[in-house]
């Protein structure tokens, strides 16, 4: 009977051991974690990290430290603090064009590992919806986010519109030619016969580089709006056309007209534009404010 107490004391007090080192931390302690793709490979080291401790916010900054990338063990190795060890820690992973993201979030007694919190991350490329109403007739548009199918048919084909031709401008021959793929940075011209509200989804773009050749180019914008002017920018050309696809016409911006003359004065994400220029420009591009 005395040896079972015995052997029964010394396992209370082992348990009573683990209990005590399953609660750390309880302060300082490192943040270490793994970040790969919903495939399971690794994301490129260098993107951007965040932790935060969503329960306590310690002297106005919870996190203080900067992050360092540490493979192959860990991805990420990052300083933080709690205060209770029921403190919920959540780690956020960015790429740095904000493509992928994904978060973790994580009871900090619960990932401890004896010496390290333990928050793995795994990142999805993150999609926004681009909606955009199309009138009977031809309408020209551009793209704002980059599609996951770049195809006319997965980009355009939503249930409440219907065309028949989608159209690009080829600058160098000078002709309208097909279109069966779409990207951003490019204007197109679209008929459609059933009217609806365009929809598709997409990473957004932050700046395009469609370049400019001597003569008209059909070009599109980033996910934004800003003036001819900014858009423009440095660009050598004589004016920029629109569509306007309710009454089927061109409006025009000239730089050199009196404002009172011009037939808009910003350029708009999902809209495509005709640019008469001066010179060849293949380094232009295009970046939202």
């Amino acid at each position: 009977m005395r040896m079972r107490l015995l052997v029964l004391v010394i396992a209370i007090a082992m348990l009573a051991t683990v209990q005590s080192a399953a609660a750390d931390p309880v302060g300082p302690f490192t943040g270490k974690g793994t970040v790969q793709y919903e495939d399971g490979t690794t994301c490129p080291y260098g993107w951007n990290l965040e932790m935060e401790n969503l329960d306590h916010e310690l002297d106005g900054e919870p996190w203080c430290t900067t992050t360092a990338w540490c493979p192959p063990d860990f991805d990420y190795y990052k300083a933080g603090e709690t205060v209770l060890d029921s403190d919920r820690i959540q780690v956020t992973i960015t790429s740095p064009d904000g493509s992928y993201s994904g978060t973790n979030t994580m009871v900090a007694s619960e990932a401890f590992d004896g010496t390290n919190v333990i928050i793995n991350v795994t990142v999805y490329l993150q999609s926004d919806t681009f909606t955009k109403s199309l009138p009977l007739g031809w309408n020209l548009i551009s793209l704002p986010l980059t599609p996951l199918d770049n195809s006319t048919s997965a980009v355009l084909g939503n249930d409440t519109i219907v065309y028949d031709a989608v159209k690009s401008y080829n600058a160098a021959t000078h002709q309208f030619e097909d279109a069966t793929a779409m990207a951003p940075g490019t204007g197109y011209f679209v008929h459609v016969t059933t009217a609806g509200d365009w929809t598709y989804e997409g990473t957004p773009v932050s700046s395009t580089s469609p370049g400019l050749k001597s003569g008209l180019n059909m070009i599109g914008v980033p996910n934004c709006t800003m003036s001819v002017g900014d858009a423009m920018g440095t660009a050598d050309y004589r004016y920029v056309a629109r569509w306007n696809a309710d009454d089927q016409k061109y409006e025009v911006y000239n730089p050199n007209a009196p404002a009172a003359f011009y037939g808009f004065t910003e350029m708009t994400a999902g809209e495509g534009y005709f640019v008469s220029a001066k010179s060849d420009d293949v380094d232009w591009t295009v970046s939202c404010p």
